[in-house]
């Protein structure tokens, strides 16, 4: 009889149990199969209101500065303001946030009506006081995104050398393009509570550290790089020109204090962003020289020992046939020294001295100096130029070589191969950065030889030159001009020109190397002592006063007062 009524109770338990459970799990199904049917809108809905998310922490981008430290690119913090249409509730939020973003209205809700896409960008910059009176509207649908804008404390004076940035914040041109890597840094992460506002909340916990970038310091000098902009566009607008390039170096370390060209544009307005204004002429545009690559002509023929500086050359009767092509002088010189040769940039007394070599010398040396090479600034786009083969040689292609015809560089590698003259014959390879790290000097003349051309240089400056209009006061400057016709078309244009000009300040201890080439001149005086050397005088003038140079001539007013 017990262990009947055990038996019955425990089949009730297990039917109690059984049924419990049954209904437990019927609950529970039925409730899964209402809410994956019936509540799926409402459940994302809820899942919206609150989450967790990824919220990007951007990177600052380094500055680029000058030598001293003077801001040339720096970013500044403002916001974007962006749309979700679809979680846009409040009808009013055109009316509501045009004023802040001095827009109208109704363009702005027919600009998000149009737009397919679930995020609308409505301002990409406005400042983080009026994104904090957007933020204080809590109009759903409307977000703040924080981030940098890229500013350009120089404007158009350094336009060229720093380039500009995209809408990204990711380097175009110039030196943000060139070290991007390096100024860009890493974007950081963290967890954050949202609401469906996609306001935070609260913050959650770190994600991915942020890496800021990387401060660039140049070598460029402000006060120089300003004074060169300066010169250079008041002369390119004074000869009427398409325009020009100017570069200016400090020989003794190879560091770039200053690079312009013409036309400029602003790096803070994107309407001044035309593909003929952003050119960055001193590296991309080629040029033939013409008559600063005399002097190395000669220092070559010194250097072999096949001429001296009083050597006389016989230039008679001005004109010269070389394989049924007259080369000629601008008069009939007669017989000079060499050194008359390059102070009247004698093209048969050049041609002759380069007749006396072997078919490969100059050319070798050419290359040595860097030309038509890239220089090892790391300039985007930067140009190598062309230096001809001598293998299939003519003397007609060896004559023109000498004075400068036959070759194609650029102004800054005009500019880079003129510091052997101020490095007792050694090349300087260029950098534009302070205390940038650059290839092994490379000895290029003699001590002897450069020595005997700088006297040369300073005689194209001097009484009977042509480069008087390059002289400053109180120093004595070398250089030589140029003044080529520029081919086009399969020929020589007859009234298209480079002028150019290079020189070296002080000439008694030359430190500081100044290229200049101004591209069609079309004002009546069009010659590169008269459009490119006043550049030069202008800038180096201030040049030998900013750094304190001593000065190594009086001028006859001076003398005349000390008599007195």
């Amino acid at each position: 009889m017990t262990t009947q009524i055990r038996q019955a109770s425990s089949r009730w338990r297990l039917w109690f149990v059984g049924t419990i459970l049954g209904v437990l799990v019927t609950t529970v199904c039925g409730r899964l199969v209402w809410l994956h049917v019936f509540e799926t809108q409402h459940l994302r809905d809820i899942s919206d209101e609150i989450t967790i998310r990824y919220q990007k922490i951007p990177a600052y981008r380094g500055m680029i500065t000058d030598r001293f430290a003077q801001p040339l690119a720096i970013s500044t913090p403002v916001a974007a303001i962006a749309v979700r249409p679809k979680k846009l509730a409040d009808s009013a939020w055109p009316e509501k946030l045009a004023p802040l973003l001095r827009a109208d209205p109704e363009r702005l809700r027919d600009r998000v009506a149009r737009s397919p896409s679930p995020f609308l960008y409505l301002s990409r910059y406005v400042t983080p006081e009026r994104a904090n009176q957007i933020e204080d509207l809590k109009l759903e649908g409307v977000e703040v995104v924080r981030q940098f804008r890229r500013f350009y404390p120089a404007g158009e004076v350094a336009s060229h050398l720093v380039g500009f940035t995209n809408i990204e914040d990711q380097g175009q041109e110039g030196l943000e393009l060139s070290y991007n890597n390096w100024l860009s840094g890493q974007d950081g992460l963290r967890h954050v509570l949202k609401n469906r506002r996609a306001n935070v909340v609260r913050y959650v916990s770190a994600g991915q550290e942020v890496q800021q970038g990387r401060d660039l310091r140049l070598s460029i000098d402000l006060r120089l790089q300003y004074l060169t902009y300066r010169a250079l566009k008041e002369a390119v607008a004074r000869a009427r020109a398409a325009g020009g390039s100017a570069v200016l170096v400090d020989a003794w370390n190879g560091e770039v204090l200053a690079l312009a060209a013409q036309p400029a544009f602003n790096p803070n307005d994107m309407s001044t962003r035309t593909p003929e204004r952003i050119r960055n002429r001193p590296v991309t545009d080629l040029m033939e020289p013409g008559s600063p690559i005399k002097p190395f002509t000669v220092a070559t023929a010194l250097d072999l020992g096949l001429v001296e500086s009083g050597t006389l050359i016989d230039t008679s009767p001005g004109r010269l046939k070389v394989q049924g092509h007259v080369i000629a002088d601008m008069s009939n010189y007669g017989e000079i020294d060499v050194i008359t040769v390059i102070a009247k940039s004698s093209n048969v007394g050049t041609t002759k001295i380069a007749m006396m070599m072997e078919p490969s010398a100059l050319r070798d040396r050419l290359a040595l100096l860097g030309l038509g090479q890239p220089t090892a600034t790391g300039f985007p786009g930067e140009e190598e130029g062309f230096l001809p083969s001598y293998a299939t040689w003519r003397d007609l292609d060896r004559a023109a070589l000498s004075y400068g015809y036959n070759l194609n560089i650029t102004t800054i590698q005009l500019a880079q191969a003129y510091s052997v003259f101020a490095n007792g014959g050694i090349l300087q390879p260029l950098t534009l950065l302070a205390e940038g790290v650059t290839p092994k000097p490379t000895r290029i003349f003699k001590e002897e030889t450069v020595k005997q051309v700088l006297p040369m240089l300073q005689a194209v400056t001097e009484e009977g030159g042509t480069a008087r209009r390059a002289q400053i006061p109180m120093y004595h400057v070398g250089g030589k001009t140029g003044t080529t016709m520029k081919y086009a078309n399969g020929s020589y244009a007859s009234r298209q020109y480079i002028s150019s000009f290079v020189g070296l300040a002080p000439i008694a201890d030359p430190r500081f190397v100044m290229a200049i080439s101004v591209d069609d001149p079309r004002s009546q005086q069009y010659y590169g002592g008269q459009v490119a050397a006043p550049v030069f005088a202008d800038v180096m003038d201030d040049v030998m006063r900013i750094y304190d140079i001593a000065p190594d001539k009086l001028d006859q007013s001076m003398l005349a007062g000390r008599e007195r």
